[in-house]
């Protein structure tokens, strides 16, 4: 078997990565047997079920419960993915990592005795969010890892925040002077055929950083929300939240996708989903709300 082209695509929750990863779906799913990994910190795998609504020749693996580079799951991850390959045989493969991954040890993957000589990082995308990049603290380091790694940094959401692109753009090139940088709205940019060398900026010894003190959850309920009283619900919660984002059942044929990070949030209206309320929060939470039964009431009001 011919090595594989491997790409990967980081970027902070809430960046943008699961629409950059529809948009190149949309852009080569029809041409070519693409394999997507999913990676995601909570259990529950939202950004799936967005991703198979996708048209295309495509195979889907997902890992969740914290990032693949982690070494508690980075060697069932090996595993996973070389049995992944021999089932589906791709012409490519592409992950999204979890928003709070520290790619500094992806040079295992590669040099790991399953998958050495059947794939190779090709191209490594990092998202920026232009809205929250300078509200992002907590793990800061990983972000700058991601964008180290990285060979084009999308700075995205540039039309919710313009007066901040000149400094952001200044800052991701201290962090990594060797990548092209592109800006865009919904995380698209145009993609382009020629074949570039990779390079990316190399770390410093002892560069890794430790997991983040930050929790998940997941509100899961059967009950009917109306569209106004979930803003509402929203407002109440998104404190405690750097990440939020779900399926929300708001009535017999409608559904809607929520989904934020720190102050700002979006309500798609969706015709698809057929299922439950599923919400998955990421914060660092204060005391012991019970944010299932915090929704529910919002759902009798």
């Amino acid at each position: 078997m011919a090595s594989i082209p491997f790409h990967l695509i980081t970027g902070f929750l809430g960046s943008g990565k699961t629409s950059f990863l529809i948009h190149y779906l949309g852009s080569f799913g029809k041409e070519r047997r693409i394999g997507v990994i999913q990676n995601e910190f909570s259990s529950s795998g939202i950004d799936g079920e967005i991703v198979r609504k996708t048209k295309g020749a495509y195979q889907l693996l997902e890992v969740n419960n914290g990032s693949v580079f982690c070494v508690c799951l980075l060697g069932g991850f090996i595993e996973s993915l070389a049995a992944f390959i021999d089932d589906n045989s791709p012409d490519e493969i592409i992950m999204e990592a979890s928003g709070m991954s520290d790619p500094v040890s992806i040079a295992q993957i590669f040099q790991s005795p399953q998958l050495k000589n059947k794939i190779y990082l090709d191209k490594s995308w990092a998202i920026v969010d232009a809205l929250n990049f300078n509200k992002v603290t907590s793990i800061r380091i990983r972000l700058e890892h991601q964008i180290r790694i990285a060979e084009t940094v999308i700075i995205n959401k540039t039309d919710l925040a313009e007066s901040e692109i000149a400094t952001i753009i200044e800052t991701v090139k201290k962090i990594n002077p060797f990548a092209t940088i592109l800006k865009s709205s919904y995380a698209k940019i145009p993609f382009l055929n020629e074949k570039e060398s990779f390079k990316f900026f190399h770390f410093p010894e002892n560069s890794g950083s430790n997991r983040p003190d930050l929790q998940s959850l997941v509100i899961k309920s059967s009950l009917i929300i109306t569209p106004e009283n979930l803003k509402k619900f929203i407002e109440t919660v998104k404190n405690d939240f750097i990440r939020f984002k779900g399926f929300v059942n708001t009535g017999k044929k409608q559904k809607y996708i929520v989904q934020g990070s720190f102050d700002y949030y979006t309500f798609e209206e969706v015709e698809w989903f057929a299922g439950v309320t599923e919400l998955v929060g990421i914060g660092k939470f204060q005391g012991i709300d019970d944010y299932t039964k915090k929704f529910e009431t919002y759902c009798k009001k």
